[in-house]
């Protein structure tokens, strides 16, 4: 999905949750008028009886919120959260209807019940009910929705991410690789190495060209040295420094949004206890719940490093050198 459509979302449930208080403030208004004439009619002084509906009002607010950021960080509520929500709108939907259901005050099968006082002191309790469940399930369904927003192609973090072959010489647009670049030979050593135009050439070379002037420097075809050494064809190819404050490959978008929080809190654990951070210690710190944790916490551990291969810190692997005297014939000289 496409990130206008992931914005539009995150505007559509800002916009749908405020129409939602909004009902759900006037329903409240309404239903705590009834529960207080409902309460004041049987002897409860009205300071009291005014508390009450607010008291159910406030706990279905605080349920609400408690499951909004829930179902945000993509965890299920409770039980219990259902029950609260459903315990507290039915209460105050049987205080509304009690006059409509008993107006003579016999309890039992309301058989002088007033459908029409019924209907109308229920719509409001059970669009407050409705409203609860609604809120949540659109977090829900919105929250998914933004998780599956700008999907992240499934790559493999072992692969290079720049080029390993050899560099060509001949491209101006990047440095050279010392191993094939041409060596830059001073005047001396030419000198020592090739006669001057002065000198008489060897019997057997080829003729000279004596109209210019011997070039101070030139670059030869003669590779580096250093990159005939028998142990470079086991080094691994040169690979660019991962940056390890980026997301991995592979994250959720939901989950990039926290993973520098999960990389300061592990980087912070590891520093004062030298173990990485569990996913527990994930769960309370970052509000995250046992999915999102299990896959932040596999993600830090598979995180890439700076660290070298484990063959080239193994001093094992270092071939012994031989510090026997050598001849110039090869054989070693006599004691």
């Amino acid at each position: 999905m496409k990130q206008l459509e992931a914005r539009e979302a995150v505007t559509l449930l800002r916009a749908m949750t405020r129409v939602l208080c909004v009902v759900g403030v006037l329903a409240l208004i309404f239903t705590t008028v009834n529960v207080t004439r409902f309460a004041t009619s049987r002897g409860v002084p009205l300071f009291i009886a005014a508390l009450l509906d607010p008291i159910l009002g406030t706990a279905l607010a605080g349920v609400l919120y408690v499951d909004s950021r829930l179902a945000a960080w993509g965890i299920t509520p409770p039980a219990w959260s259902t029950t609260l929500r459903w315990s507290a709108g039915s209460t105050a939907a049987l205080m509304n209807t009690w006059e409509s259901l008993w107006p003579d005050g016999q309890i039992g099968w309301p058989d002088h019940a007033d459908p029409a006082a019924v209907l109308l002191h229920l719509t409001p309790a059970l669009l407050l009910i409705a409203l609860t469940e609604t809120i949540a399930a659109y977090r829900r369904t919105l929250t998914e929705l933004r998780d599956r927003t700008n999907p992240t192609s499934p790559t493999d973090p072992t692969e290079p991410t720049g080029p390993t072959g050899p560099t060509d010489v001949t491209n101006p647009t990047g440095p050279p690789d010392p191993r094939t670049a041409p060596t830059l030979r001073s005047g001396a050593e030419l000198t020592d190495r090739e006669p001057t135009t002065g000198a008489a050439p060897p019997p057997d070379s080829p003729p000279q060209n004596t109209s210019g002037p011997t070039p101070i420097c030139v670059l030869t075809d003669r590779p580096d040295p250093t990159s005939t050494r028998p142990d470079m064809a086991n080094e691994p190819p040169r690979r660019p420094p991962p940056d390890r404050d980026r997301p991995p490959a592979g994250l959720r978008a939901a989950d990039a949004d926290l993973w520098p929080h999960a990389l300061a809190l592990d980087n912070a654990i590891r520093a004062a206890t030298g173990q990485p951070a569990s996913i527990w210690r994930l769960r309370n710190e970052l509000h995250l719940g046992s999915h999102r944790a299990r896959r932040i916490h596999y993600q830090l551990h598979n995180r890439p490093t700076d660290r070298p291969p484990p063959d080239r810190m193994n001093p094992a692997r270092i071939a012994p050198t031989d510090h026997t005297d050598q001849t110039p014939t090869g054989r070693p000289t006599a004691p």
